[in-house]
């Protein structure tokens, strides 16, 4: 049983979270995505160690290794991410004249370099961005539907793609909190 007496024999430590080089060249970074999965395969191999019925550790097995979330649909990934839970952010909420104020495509908003060179489909959709649409672009260069983008703010103030902030708090409202 993965109770008490793995608890004793002491589970292993997850890999840390936070690593210099992920602040100092971000989490896209090649050399720190090769060094984290390595070490959350190693901690995954550890914790399996850890549960002494075989059919146990095959079925924990399946539940970590099995999702392919690349090539899961929007309602698949909303499922997983229901069943798996948010971690807690600390984003400030975003008002509705915040998102409304998002600036709409073609009126001084550029894409980025990587938004640019993609498919003009919202990443939240899955949806064509047509030209004459409510486009609106975030602060990363990254153009999403307003209707989508307005209502995934709500939930978490990142941009679904770089995980930027999607909207940037006025300092009005900064203040406001503190």
């Amino acid at each position: 049983m993965l109770g008490v007496s793995s608890m004793r024999e002491g589970l292993p430590s997850l890999p840390p979270r936070v690593t210099c080089r992920q602040i100092l060249f971000g989490q896209r970074d090649q050399r720190f995505l090769a060094a984290r999965a390595g070490q959350l395969q190693a901690y995954f191999g550890a914790l399996l160690r850890h549960i002494p019925y075989v059919d146990q550790c095959e079925a924990l097995h399946e539940f970590l290794c099995s999702p392919d979330v690349a090539s899961m649909g929007y309602e698949a990934l909303l499922d997983l991410a229901e069943a798996v839970g948010d971690a807690p952010t600390s984003d400030p909420p975003v008002t509705r004249s915040e998102i409304e104020a998002l600036p709409l495509r073609g009126q001084g908003a550029q894409p980025s370099a990587s938004a640019a060179s993609a498919a003009s489909w919202c990443p939240i959709c899955q949806e064509e961005l047509e030209a004459d649409g409510d486009i609106r672009v975030l602060p990363c260069g990254h153009e999403y539907h307003f209707g989508c983008i307005s209502q995934w703010v709500q939930l978490k103030n990142r941009c679904c793609v770089c995980q930027g902030m999607a909207v940037i708090p006025s300092p009005s409202a900064q203040s406001v909190d503190k």
